[in-house]
């Protein structure tokens, strides 16, 4: 089904999430793949849900990264599509990612000094940000939204490129509600 803006799911947490949002037509689906920060997606697990997926591009949320280690085991473990990362951090490791980035300024201020940075497909902005605080970015900006509320003014918005959406927590193994998750991709459906 095809939705009217590109949409990435955050730290998706097992194969019914990653299957329903494929299912749903999200572009990106993101998994946590450092060890120790909240939402982290062992690779044994990822290994599994991918090989059930077909669609989306593989994010690779790569927050709390310490070192260029990290990079190499990711690359290895996980074969993402792009990584995720704050401006902070691509700016201490940028030269040692082989991938395409989406980028998490948390002070709008930051967009102009990203240029014509090749590596940074994307920049992302929390869902208060207006037009008037992304008139800097040179990249296409997603926008990070959690309630149905904010979809409409966001939408109309022709600044914004997309939407970045958090999965839903699962209660227990195979038991998720998909209501606010749902709510907002149907609100998505071009149909």
């Amino acid at each position: 089904m095809p939705l009217k803006t590109s949409v990435k799911v955050s730290h998706i947490s097992n194969l019914s999430d990653a299957r329903y949002c494929a299912g749903m037509g999200v572009e990106l689906l993101g998994f946590r793949v450092i060890p120790g920060e909240v939402h982290y997606m062992p690779p044994h697990i990822f290994q599994e849900i991918r090989g059930w997926i077909a669609g989306p591009a593989i994010v690779a949320e790569i927050y709390g990264l310490t070192g260029t280690d990290q990079i190499s085991e990711v690359m290895q473990k996980y074969s993402p599509d792009y990584f995720e990362l704050s401006y902070d951090e691509y700016r201490a490791f940028h030269t040692a990612l082989p991938l395409p980035c989406l980028v998490y300024f948390q002070d709008t201020r930051l967009g102009n000094a990203i240029g014509d940075d090749e590596k940074i497909v994307f920049a992302l902005v929390d869902g208060h940000v207006s037009c008037n605080d992304v008139q800097a970015f040179t990249k296409p900006v997603l926008i990070r939204l959690s309630t149905l509320d904010q979809l409409p003014d966001k939408l109309s918005a022709a600044c914004f490129k997309g939407v970045v959406l958090e999965g839903p927590e699962e209660k227990r193994p195979g038991v998720t509600n998909y209501e606010q998750l749902g709510g907002l991709l149907e609100a998505l459906d071009e149909e």
